[in-house]
């Protein structure tokens, strides 16, 4: 029986230990136990758990599958290690242990966009993917048309003038969600996404 591959679509789901190295730039791979599918060149949000937030926009530069024991120094120095024993010693205490012949997928990206308040997940998945400053920008060049009142225009304005951090720790994470959402749902209905 064949193992089913796990797709990567919208977004890559990693430890929030890695944060630093990723924004950094000392971390650009992450090797998976098992097999991955990614489109190289496709663009994904790196998200990381246990807190689910967006901290970057990457494009996929590459994926390679390889048995456990052809991995080599380079593959750690690029996942963020000093050495392969490193590599595999955090490998297996992600995954349990691994023997040679277990498949890992080398998944390589390069950061397009850091989000330095953090995007949460399950607002992109509201706003299909989109985010938050685009939303408030095409509020903004668009507002005449759609008016969605004072409040969600003050809250726009803010999240596209200061961030989202900003935004929410003026407002409040449930106001800026709403304005967000009721901003993305005006665009929609108007067809200008």
């Amino acid at each position: 029986m064949r193992k089913k591959s796990v797709q990567i679509r919208k977004f890559m789901l990693i430890d929030s230990a890695y944060k630093s190295r990723i924004i950094k730039g000392d971390k650009v791979t992450t090797i998976r136990y098992g097999d991955y599918e990614a489109k190289p060149g496709s663009e994904v949000y790196l998200v990381i758990t246990p807190s689910d937030t967006a901290i970057a926009k990457v494009r996929i530069t590459r994926v390679e599958k390889k048995k456990v024991r052809e991995l080599t120094n380079e593959d750690a120095k690029l996942d963020g290690f000093s050495d392969v024993k490193e590599l595999l010693r955090e490998l297996s205490r992600i995954y349990g242990e691994l023997y040679g012949d277990d498949e890992v997928t080398i998944i390589g990206f390069e950061v397009l966009k850091r989000f330095d308040d953090g995007i949460p997940l399950k607002w992109l998945k509201g706003l299909n993917y989109r985010e938050p400053a685009e939303i408030a920008r095409l509020y903004l060049e668009n507002r005449e048309k759609l008016n969605l009142g004072r409040e969600t225009d003050f809250i726009l304005h803010r999240i596209y003038n200061e961030g989202l951090g900003r935004a929410v720790r003026t407002f409040g994470p449930k106001k800026v969600q709403g304005a967000l959402l009721k901003a993305y749902h005006a665009l929609y209905a108007e067809g200008l996404i």
